[in-house]
């Protein structure tokens, strides 16, 4: 069983580079791992906290805001485990033709608390 330090170590040495985020008074601070694929993609993992994290696919844009949701074309929103396992193990490499590929339509910018996050597949 993986523990969160094991799945965090799993990133780097698949070289995602990792940035810690600062906080601010509405935003703890965050760890962001990030690794780009051949154009337009980029996986990352956002962590909040070991029961908080998000894992997604992004299609680049010509910006990116690391705190929006858009432009993704996947997401898993749980446990740095539970994302990082599903990032790293089920989601096909983006040159795979079962890879998501259309972005995902943003419903807004109501937060939502990580229980009531659903996962998303296109």
């Amino acid at each position: 069983m993986w523990t969160s330090e094991d799945a965090l170590k799993e990133l780097v040495s698949r070289n995602f580079r990792a940035i810690q985020l600062a906080g601010s008074p509405g935003q703890p601070e965050m760890m962001l791992f990030s690794r780009g694929w051949e154009e337009p993609f980029m996986d990352e993992v956002i962590v909040r906290g070991e029961d908080d994290a998000t894992a997604c696919r992004r299609s680049l844009a010509d910006s990116v805001d690391f705190l929006e949701r858009k432009d993704f074309v996947w997401y898993k929103d749980g446990s740095v485990v539970e994302v990082v396992d599903e990032l790293i193990f089920h989601l096909p490499h983006p040159a795979n033709p079962n890879a998501p590929k259309i972005v995902i339509p943003t419903p807004g910018t109501l937060w939502l608390p990580p229980g009531a996050r659903t996962e998303v597949h296109s």
